[in-house]
């Protein structure tokens, strides 16, 4: 047949690219397919064996194979959750029943869930109160709380915010020390409790700071003394006691600023706060 050139041809490479283009969306779209089939299926077969098996015992140990990481994305918490809660469901009696539930708190706290972690340390304490692990339990309920109040971007506590979560992990470290004094976790507990004095001996700094701003002065000073007072290992006793000297001054109180210079060289006489002290 004779070329014209005024009729439009496409060229065999063109019609050929074409189907090239074709094969490789549908390949691309099987990998889709069979990576989404994968995801589906493999958590399905993985929790297969406990169906299998009878008994608390294949329960609790298809739970631990999940949180030490599961396949691809880590450990699968609500599943590892819903693991335990047969045990505890089915096999409240068992020997597994509490060591489900200090798992199940145990996965909240590795998820970053402190508060449900809290609530599970708490329950299991409530539920079995001469389990061995009590103290064990205790202790990370404070240390729930406390990490619960902590910036994830810095990771300290902040002064600013409301410290009722402080207060709650104090009062468990103290138990762990005034209840467990023999435990492990004892000399943890009172590391964890200085953490606490200062943070909240901060938060009463700064309440302070905000009372002497708005002129609420008689505030301030209960503020400041309950700083020197209620948490004297916190490191910052003198510097409340140097701000409360200078309320006083500021008032007009010779005799209030007069104690508080003398309480302040009694109990910090190293302290760069007494010579910074106006006479």
């Amino acid at each position: 047949m004779d070329f014209n050139p005024n009729i439009t041809q496409i060229p065999y490479f063109a019609n050929a690219f074409f189907w090239v283009k074709v094969c490789i969306m549908a390949f691309y779209r099987y990998i889709s397919l069979l990576l989404i089939l994968t995801i589906i299926v493999l958590p399905s077969c993985a929790s297969s064996p406990v169906k299998e098996q009878a008994g608390p015992e294949a329960y609790y140990n298809e739970a631990l194979k999940e949180l030490k990481g599961g396949w691809l994305f880590g450990p699968d918490y609500e599943q590892v959750r819903q693991t335990l809660n047969q045990i505890i469901d089915n096999y409240p009696y068992s020997t597994y029943a509490p060591r489900a539930q200090i798992l199940i708190a145990d996965s909240y706290f590795k998820e970053g869930k402190y508060l449900e972690a809290a609530e599970s340390y708490d329950h299991f304490v409530k539920m079995y109160p001469n389990d061995k692990d009590i103290p064990y339990a205790i202790f990370m309920e404070g240390r729930s709380f406390l990490e619960n109040q902590k910036s994830w971007l810095s990771g300290d506590i902040p002064y600013d915010i409301d410290p009722t979560g402080i207060y709650n992990a104090y009062d468990e470290f103290r138990y762990i020390i005034d209840n467990y004094s023999s435990s492990k976790y004892a000399d943890q507990a009172k590391k964890y409790v200085l953490q606490c004095e200062k943070a909240l001996a901060n938060h009463d700094l700064y309440i302070a700071d905000f009372y002497i701003s708005h002129d609420h002065y008689e505030a301030a000073i209960n503020r400041l003394k309950a700083v020197y007072e209620n948490y004297p290992d916190s490191g910052l006793g003198d510097k409340a006691l140097y701000k409360l000297a200078q309320v006083y001054k500021h008032i007009n109180d010779p005799e209030g600023y007069k104690q508080t210079i003398s309480l302040l060289k009694q109990l910090y006489p190293d302290s760069k706060y007494i010579n910074m002290l106006k006479p």
